[in-house]
């Protein structure tokens, strides 16, 4: 994965943490031509069983919340409150594929920012700069260093941060960072994402996860997979966690071989946890809740087309996440949570 992959990449474990956004999936502002796009509703997420449940498992790391402190205290963002929405965008190189080497990308994180708190930052800290019209691009190493206090294992200079508005901070790629600034500044509305795609994220109102990815573009995906695209979505309602995944493939005879291989899996599986000769009751339990989980797992599709969908009891999954919180607490010591 090329450094710059590496910079998104935590940007976006950095919102999954510790934001809460807006509902749905937006792409405003990200620039067009992208090959593989990346959502995340924190809010959905926070206010979903599962969410809380994962949310409490999170907050068991130090290091979370040093982060959140730091945060805090050098750039004023709340990130229990500032921090909103988050959309990655991976952009193809000049050869039309997304490589080690070419590949790009742009992250847009909105939210409430105070855009000259975080230019003073970088200035104070002699952080590299460039000026892009009436923006002041850093670079997102050294001042992701600065703020950490942690050097990168990389010395990456091909990502810039700006902090763009009082609601948008970006982190693009250099070779992006014009376009995705020009697209911020409209703001642009050109995802552009498959109509079918498109249907599947509208019919899912109360998703907080969302990925799409052009196959065809991706190194070797096609030729070994023979996936051409992929959507998926994870959500809560009322009731249930959902999960709802699609992908079409070069022939509806390799979606045919797919969708065999998968059902195999997943009666193997069933197999396998039927089996709990010689274990404690607890271990009982959990492999009777997976057995559940798996049981339910509904494989379909025609033609081309694979799809996977799945709806469990919100309930049972955040009882089990709550019972590894739990577990992580009692093994560090830490009070178990109210």
């Amino acid at each position: 994965m090329p450094a710059v992959m590496r910079l998104l990449l935590a940007a976006l474990i950095l919102v999954l943490s510790f934001g809460s956004a807006r509902a749905a999936l937006n792409t405003d502002s990200l620039p067009a031509g992208a090959v593989g796009v990346i959502g995340f509703d924190v809010t959905a997420f926070r206010a979903s069983k599962v969410g809380q449940a994962i949310e409490k498992l999170a907050s068991l790391k130090a290091k979370d919340l040093e982060a959140s402190r730091k945060l805090n205290d050098k750039l004023g963002i709340d990130s229990k409150k500032d921090l909103q929405d988050l959309v990655v965008g991976i952009y193809p190189g000049p050869d039309g594929k997304v490589a080690e080497k070419s590949a790009s990308g742009v992250v847009l994180i909105r939210g409430k920012f105070a855009p000259a708190r975080i230019n003073a930052f970088g200035a104070d800290n002699s952080v590299p700069t460039k000026t892009i019209g009436k923006h002041q691009a850093w670079e997102a190493s050294a001042l992701i260093e600065k703020l950490s206090g942690e050097k990168p294992k990389e010395n990456v200079k091909d990502a810039y941060l700006v902090a763009h508005s009082e609601s948008l901070v970006l982190i693009a790629s250099e070779a992006l960072l014009e376009r995705a600034l020009a697209a911020a500044d409209r703001p642009e509305k050109a995802a552009r994402l498959p109509a079918a795609v498109s249907a599947k994220f509208a019919a899912a109102p109360q998703g907080w996860f969302y990925l799409y990815a052009d196959a065809s573009k991706m190194p070797n995906t096609k030729e070994e997979v023979g996936a051409e695209d992929l959507a998926l979505v994870l959500g809560e309602n009322a009731a249930d966690f959902q999960l709802a995944a699609e992908a079409r493939f070069v022939s509806a005879e390799k979606a045919a071989t797919i969708r065999k291989q998968i059902k195999g899996l997943q009666a193997f599986a069933m197999i396998g946890l039927a089996n709990d000769d010689g274990k404690s009751p607890e271990e009982q339990a959990n492999m009777a809740l997976l057995a559940e989980l798996v049981q339910k797992i509904r494989i379909g599709g025609e033609g081309k087309q694979a799809t996977l969908d799945l709806d469990f009891p919100a309930d049972k999954l955040a009882q089990a996440i709550a019972k590894v919180v739990e577990k992580a607490q009692k093994g560090a010591g830490v009070p178990a949570a109210k």
